[in-house]
């Protein structure tokens, strides 16, 4: 049983092509690596856990739910975790740069992943400092992944802020799943070279699992803006081990460590010629996790968490600079015009021979005849010039994260639950260049829900959590649903839930300063400040959403599908960080609307069908200018991916993925067609080689994202080779 989806709309002519490939696969076609022998003609049930802390059927659930399984990851022949994340209705999903991946429901939000929760194992990796995820450096390999459940919707009421639109939980395999030992090999285009090697065993009272990865490919190899060629190389290595040991009255206690190092090639800015090499940033992503799940009596289960995220970004930058950009007298100058400071740089030969602002600004004045007692004559022109110094300076920062979570499942009876708790988060960052020191945030949490059965066909999903942030203040996020299950296999539902993202720590209190020392220490005198800082006030706002939902939820024998509508209210803000100012934007009122579908259709006992379609309308007031925040805009998004694993052995999977309108104006469409073929082949009773071969074709020039990345490197074929036992 294996599957994988990727989806399709428009281009009728591609979407003949994939279902070509439909009709052809089947004489290929596959099984899991998992060594399946049978697989069953129905669906399986589902039971997810992620949308409101209690394990429910997506009949049940308060709101929409897509379940990624071990079989679709496997089927669809993915190296990457975000990579099959474009099976999900609404979900953009697209790679920045080699060391940037862009995951985004609904889109509007440029940078980072800044308005959606993404938890490991119910472990937030949501960054306190930048508000952004690490995708291409997570602490994990997508051979640890056991499922993934995304919550389609605003979920600040069971996961506190920034779950403003959508969750993603990465439920990570248990030790007892996976192979006695495991070595999985990828290679192939742009440089792809993957390794992973596993080890589990049984003992000291529990199981474990211990692994190591090495992932690295080559990203994209031109720059559309300046048709420039550059390098976009990114490597991770790391490792991830997890214990599970069972307690009294049949509890759990899991204990996972993980860790990576991260190093990539990073182009900045528009001006290569700043710097005198492209700067590497060598990134290191670490995580310890403690996690009780105790059954206390018949009616209740008390669950305990404590968490340890630990993210440090290394990015020193080697640049050359004319002296009197990091001069005491530009600095001042800066501080009184800002606008003559900028005219300065961008000429300051031409504005200290106009005699003019000289009488009137006494920090020009002083910043010209620095600047005039440092010019020296070009040998090839003949012309003034300010000469160059090597410096050296860095964009560095480290983010920590400390959560401790309590709670406890009540089930008085077969018609009610209900899960109580609280949440204490401590995050710190630290960063010289961007806050000139360290910051620190603290929240508090309250939340609860309610599952109550209170008549055979209805059924009330209640929840709220109460937060305290030291930088954002007080708020209360509840939700409700209400679900009439006309059919033991069929549900209406309808739903109503708020949420807000909160203000980073940089968003709130960024002061960001270049200090600048000399490569070669004997002109240390040079030393100095970047003329332009940026500062904020500390009046960064939170946002909100304000959702509510129709949808059809259907779970029969063969076929699992869900169809909702939904009209979001928006309160968003428009924060720009550049070099010289940051802008707090104010709130921006959006209403976005739309419906989406998600299906499962289990085609024969070994094939499966998988369908996602989102279309979205964003409505802004009249005289509104534009911003960020639909950069990132889908208004057609979708994927269609048909799978087989039979019993011989055989797997494969035919996949496309669009979207389209992306980037506003621009109206960008992107799409991609991949295919997959593998075999397991037994060696022995115990033993067992996986080999297989996956290609991913673009199928339009259009960017992946937005301009700055390139299309040289828009196919991409590897293959894979694994041995078990």
């Amino acid at each position: 049983m294996s599957s994988s989806t990727r989806s399709a709309k428009r281009n009728a002519d591609l979407l003949r092509l994939a279902c070509l490939g439909l009709i052809v696969g089947p004489t290929l076609t596959q099984a899991d690596d998992l060594g399946f022998e049978e697989a069953p003609a129905e669906v399986s049930p589902v039971s997810v856990i992620s949308a409101t802390r209690l394990q429910q059927s997506p009949l049940d659930a308060p709101s929409a739910v897509t379940v990624i399984d071990r079989a679709t990851i496997r089927a669809s022949g993915a190296r990457q975790i975000y990579d099959v994340l474009r099976l999900v209705p609404g979900m953009i999903v697209a790679r920045e740069s080699g060391s940037e991946a862009y995951v985004g429901y609904h889109g509007t939000s440029t940078f980072g992943n800044r308005r959606m929760q993404v938890q490991v194992d119910g472990r937030s990796l949501y960054q306190t400092g930048l508000a952004v995820v690490d995708w291409i450096g997570l602490p994990l390999d997508i051979e640890d992944v056991e499922r993934i459940e995304v919550v389609r919707s605003p979920s600040s009421a069971t996961h506190g802020a920034n779950s403003f639109y959508a969750v993603i939980n990465i439920i990570t395999r248990h030790p007892q799943d996976v192979p006695n030992a495991e070595l999985v090999h990828r290679a192939g285009e742009d440089g792809i070279g993957d390794s992973f090697a596993r080890l589990s065993l049984s003992g000291l009272g529990g199981d474990w699992s211990w692994s190591a990865f090495r992932r690295g490919d080559r990203g994209f190899d031109t720059n559309l803006k300046r048709e420039a060629s550059y390098r976009d190389d990114t490597r991770s290595e790391g490792l991830y081990g997890k214990g599970v040991w069972t307690t009294a009255q049949n509890g759990e206690f899991t204990f996972s460590i993980g860790g990576a190092r991260s190093t990539a090639q990073q182009e900045r800015l528009n001006n290569q010629d700043l710097y005198r090499e492209l700067p590497v940033a060598t990134v290191d992503n670490a995580h310890a996790t403690m996690n009780l799940l105790q059954p206390i009596g018949q009616r209740n289960t008390f669950n305990a968490q404590v968490s340890f995220n630990h993210f440090d970004r290394d990015e020193p930058w080697k640049v050359r600079l004319p002296y009197v950009v990091v001069s005491p007298e530009l600095n001042r100058l800066q501080r009184e015009d800002p606008d003559q400071a900028r005219a300065f740089v961008d000429d300051p030969v031409a504005a200290c021979t106009n005699p003019g602002p000289l009488l009137t600004n006494a920090a020009l004045r002083d910043t010209c005849l620095l600047t005039i007692s440092m010019l020296e004559i070009d040998p090839q022109t003949g012309e003034p010039t300010l000469p160059l110094l090597d410096y050296n300076t860095d964009v560095s920062y480290r983010d920590q994260r400390t959560d401790i979570e309590l709670s406890n499942t009540w089930t008085p009876n077969e018609r009610f639950r209900m899960v109580l708790g609280g949440e204490a988060l401590l995050g710190r960052t630290t960063s010289k260049t961007y806050l000139q020191g360290s910051a620190s945030s603290t929240v508090m949490s309250l939340f609860s829900h309610i599952e109550w059965r209170f008549a055979d066909q209805w059924l009330l999903n209640l929840g709220g959590n109460v937060e305290r942030d030291d930088i954002a203040g007080s708020y209360f996020s509840p939700r409700a649903a209400l679900s009439w299950q006309f059919d033991p296999r069929q549900a209406l539902r309808l739903g109503y839930s708020e949420a807000v993202h909160t203000p980073d720590i940089f968003e709130n209190q960024v002061d960001a300063a270049f200090e600048a020392r000399t490569a070669d220490r004997s002109q240390s005198r040079f030393d100095g400040v970047f003329y332009q800082r940026v500062k904020s006030d500390g009046t960064a706002r939170t946002e909100r959403i304000r959702s509510h939902e129709l949808a059809y939820v259907a779970q029969f024998s063969r076929v699992a599908a869900d169809v909702k509508f939904f009209r979001d209210d928006l309160e968003l803000v428009d924060n720009t960080l550049g070099l010289d100012e940051f802008i707090l934007g104010p709130i921006e009122n959006y209403v976005l609307q739309g419906a989406e579908l998600g299906s499962q259709w289990r085609l024969t006992p070994f094939q499966r069908l998988l369908l996602n379609y989102s279309h979205l309308d964003i409505d802004a007031p009249k005289g509104q200018p534009e911003s960020n925040n639909t950069d990132i805009f889908a208004r057609h998004s979708g994927s269609l991916m048909w799978s087989l694993m039979d019993p011989d052995g055989w797997r494969g999977s035919v996949a496309y993925n669009f979207y389209n309108d992306l980037n506003d104006s621009q109206q960008y469409f992107y799409d991609r067609l991949d295919l997959h073929i593998g075999r397991v082949v037994p060696l022995g009773q115990r033993q067992q080689l996986d080999l297989g071969v996956t290609a991913q074709y673009r199928l339009t020039d259009d960017p992946e994202l937005r301009t700055a990345n390139g299309v040289d490197s828009r196919h991409r074929i590897w293959a894979s080779a694994a041995w078990r036992y």
